[in-house]
């Protein structure tokens, strides 16, 4: 049973991005990240804005960016990160820079 089956009233929004990844590490079976590169800053905004769960449409708008340039950096970041999805890049951005 997954927290949101047993807490209905329960949503991702009500809690601190560390608690989210704390709970999400907890209950993933997957490999631990391997070794992280050197991130841009394009990349680290990027991240930051999509650790909030900004849609890759709003974060091209909101920086001057083109769509395809911002999935780009995004599966760069997810790379670099060593990261194995989207949502644990976000999660090890969060510990990283905070």
């Amino acid at each position: 049973m997954s927290v949101y089956q047993a807490v209905p009233a329960v949503r991702r929004e009500d809690f601190a991005p560390e608690v989210v990844c704390e709970v999400y590490e907890l209950g993933s079976r997957r490999a631990t990240p391997g070794a992280a590169k050197e991130l841009t800053s394009r990349q680290v905004t990027i991240g930051r804005l999509m650790a909030t769960g900004a849609k890759d449409a709003a974060i091209a708008r909101q920086l001057g960016l083109s769509l395809r340039t911002v999935r780009a950096e995004i599966s760069a970041l997810i790379a670099g990160l060593g990261a194995r999805s989207r949502f644990q890049a976000g999660c090890l951005l969060v510990r990283r820079f905070g």
